[in-house]
């Protein structure tokens, strides 16, 4: 009888330890697509943010213009992401090693047997989404107020079916550049999303050239100061806002204490190397011409988010610190370096 009771009990035992579980896992998948949602959805607000700048940087005749590719960014990324550039950037590997891109997952097929087998692929879709479309938005400022809106969506449906997608896969998405020896490593995307889109924002400005009377000394170039600064700071502190959605949230899990410390650092370093960019750009832009930019603090800012991005995971807030100081550095450098020439 004694061991007909302890059997019966030790059954309960493992029925309750396969109950508790179970229910550990489900409040773990809870838990980390509850973060992940959210934060990809601050990366969306972005759009706000970078929609917000541009307007405020152009002239306000082009305004509408602007507004117009800001919205044709995200409609075309989502169809364009949907139907080929997530199988491409995640689809299974076309070869055992050194991989280029991805062979399935087009059009969202397999989700639902993956979803089946335990795997939620529609959470990763959708944060991945909002990357490739923030990719793509970098394009439209750096072309703004000279490029017509049918070649910019063509530019942008190019970008993010195949440009930025095949990036992915080399890095983030187990390809070529993840299969080395010594692997790729970028945390959040400085090189992945930031200088994708940044390269291809370099080639269509070199293709199109600056705006019309742009360096002329015929013409007054007060045309081409930003028409609206409150817009400009305003767009600056949006993008810096949807940041804390971008750095953390690559952390990709918040059900662990060690989770909840990390994406804490990350916020901690985003926050420390933002602040240094704009403030070193800031000072500096002063000392060389002894007036008080806000454009130049608010992309010094932008700046400094940007250079912190790839690091944020595995550096301490000093190191962020330098980190932001240095893209400040760069952007400012840069920035004069256009001018001169």
């Amino acid at each position: 009888m004694a061991d007909a009771e302890m059997i019966a009990a030790m059954q309960r035992i493992d029925l309750l330890n396969a109950t508790l579980t179970e229910a550990i896992a489900n409040y773990d998948e809870a838990l980390d697509t509850c973060w992940i949602l959210v934060c990809a959805a601050m990366v969306f607000f972005m759009h706000a943010g970078f929609t917000m700048l541009e307007t405020g940087c152009v002239q306000l005749k082009n305004t509408q213009n602007i507004l117009c590719k800001n919205c044709l960014v995200v409609v075309i990324a989502t169809i364009c992401w949907y139907a080929f550039g997530y199988g491409l950037a995640y689809g299974a590997p076309n070869s055992d090693s050194g991989s280029f891109a991805g062979t399935d997952r087009f059009f969202g097929s397999g989700f639902i047997d993956e979803q089946n087998a335990g795997v939620n692929r529609w959470r990763d879709w959708f944060f991945q989404w909002a990357f490739c479309a923030t990719c793509a938005t970098i394009v439209s400022g750096a072309m703004a107020e000279r490029t017509g809106l049918i070649g910019f969506a063509i530019y942008v449906a190019a970008m993010t079916t195949f440009v930025y997608p095949v990036v992915v896969h080399w890095t983030w998405g187990g390809g070529w550049l993840a299969d080395r020896e010594t692997p790729y490593s970028d945390f959040a995307g400085s090189g992945i999303v930031h200088m994708c889109g940044g390269v291809g924002a370099l080639v269509g400005a070199a293709v199109v050239g600056p705006r019309a009377g742009r360096f002329d000394a015929n013409v007054d170039q007060e045309k081409f100061v930003p028409h609206n600064v409150p817009i400009v700071v305003l767009g600056t502190f949006i993008l810096f806002f949807g940041w804390f959605g971008f750095n953390p949230g690559s952390s990709l899990a918040m059900k662990t204490t060690a989770d909840a410390y990390s994406a804490s650092m990350v916020a901690m370093n985003t926050t420390v190397g933002g602040a240094m960019g704009g403030l070193v750009t800031y000072v500096l832009a002063f000392v060389l011409t002894k007036k008080h930019s806000v454009g130049a603090l608010c992309n010094g800012i932008l700046a400094g988010l940007v250079g912190i991005t790839a690091g944020c995971g595995s550096v301490e807030p000093g190191e962020a610190f330098v980190i932001g100081g240095i893209g400040g550095l760069f952007y400012l450098a840069g920035s004069m370096l256009t001018q001169a020439v």
